[in-house]
């Protein structure tokens, strides 16, 4: 089980020591005889059936992909998978469920320091923006969001802590990563922060009194608007709309409202099958019409890209995918691994209405472990 402590602790800092500690997992679990009785155990979960459908479904779009060597990379990746059936074990013991969540708060807490010294200029920034040691394409919508995951789950924690100095460290964390995004720039991480801010809300005071809770969140909100790149992320939103009704399409929300109307032709063409794995790429750019707009493999939603590659069975498996997930972290949600579940799936969801989520290394891993996460608590459920 060190193995994932190593994934959960690394997710949100490199990618290779994810890889390393992932094949180490799989070694380990399939030489020691676990593979076949985990997996018929984990086939019982009610998730299993949808990711069977993640698994099978780029495999199947080769078949009919404009190119399939373009697709190759992703159908592979569906070995990732694998991470959570063997979880199904693992998850039986709360002191290893615990130990995981917090490695994750840990990778967080480390990646922010990070990113205090990029904003100090004591390192230097990628991307132009805070990230930490994150080193992907899109920074900070990805790191937004999962700072704010854990701003949730450290609140989780707050509410259940019996000593003050557990207090103390959790709400040190929350502010530290509330801190963090504010010079981050990612605006899915703020709205899924604006939209759930009730619940972190009534996980630090405990009560449920609406309207009092609606006043809180009221300045919660209003403390995320403090920050400068906050007000102006928000801002650039009504200048790219400007710009987009003016026929200028090389904006964030421009390139976006281009390549879901792009999507969306392609759709109702392929509605049953959609274009295959990994087509989007050739579709933007035989489509785009300006040869100097940015390259792209996806449209920048993991809805629509299950839709657009996949057609209509791929949007279905991968939405009964996400009920199964928040249905059974809803029945666990007063535990820390139920709460945990049910968190990350709504924050996962808010900022896949913006970006493939599901293509991004550090929040695919994740849904891969919570989906994981998800089948064990399932099977608990049924058993007891």
């Amino acid at each position: 089980m060190s193995g994932y402590a190593g994934i959960f602790l690394f997710s949100t800092i490199a990618n290779s020591p994810v890889e390393i500690c992932g094949a180490l997992v799989l070694a380990a679990w399939i030489l020691s005889g676990r593979f076949l009785p985990d997996t018929r155990l984990w086939l019982k979960s009610a998730p299993a059936l949808p990711i069977i459908g993640m698994i099978l479904l780029p495999w199947i779009g080769l078949l009919y992909a404009p190119s399939p060597a373009d697709g190759v990379s992703t159908a592979v990746r569906g070995y990732y998978w694998l991470y959570s059936i063997a979880l199904i074990r693992g998850i039986k013991s709360q002191k290893f469920t615990t130990l995981c969540i917090h490695l994750f708060l840990t990778g967080l807490f480390l990646n922010s320091i990070a990113s205090f010294f990029q904003i100090a200029h004591i390192l230097p920034l990628k991307y132009g923006t805070p990230s930490g040691f994150l080193g992907i394409s899109s920074p900070w919508i990805t790191y937004t969001l999962l700072l704010t995951v854990g701003i949730f789950i450290a609140s989780f924690y707050f509410r259940q802590a019996d000593s003050t100095k557990g207090r103390l460290v959790y709400a040190y964390l929350m502010l530290q990563y509330f801190i963090t995004i504010g010079f981050v720039g990612g605006r899915s991480g703020y709205v899924a922060f604006i939209l759930l801010s009730p619940l972190l809300v009534y996980n630090l005071t405990g009560r449920r009194h609406l309207l009092k809770i609606i006043m809180l969140s009221a300045i919660v909100v209003s403390a995320l608007f403090t920050f400068p790149v906050v007000q102006g992320r928000f801002a650039q939103i009504r200048k790219d709309l400007v710009l987009y009704s003016q026929g200028n399409v090389n904006t964030s929300v421009g390139l976006r409202l281009h390549m879901w109307d792009i999507a969306f032709d392609h759709i109702k063409a392929h509605p049953i099958s959609g274009i295959g794995t990994n087509g989007f790429k050739r579709i933007w750019e035989n489509c785009k019409g300006d040869r100097s707009l940015p390259f792209f493999d996806h449209p920048h939603n993991s809805f629509l890209y299950m839709l657009v590659s996949f057609g209509i069975p791929g949007l279905v498996v991968f939405c009964w995918l996400l009920f199964e997930m928040l249905k059974t972290g809803w029945r666990s949600f007063d535990s820390p691994v139920g709460f945990s579940l049910f968190v990350f799936t709504l924050i996962f969801i808010i900022g896949s209405l913006t970006d493939t989520q599901l293509l991004v290394f550090p929040t695919m891993i994740l849904f891969v472990l919570f989906a994981g996460i998800a089948a064990a608590l399932d099977e608990q459920q049924m058993r007891d």
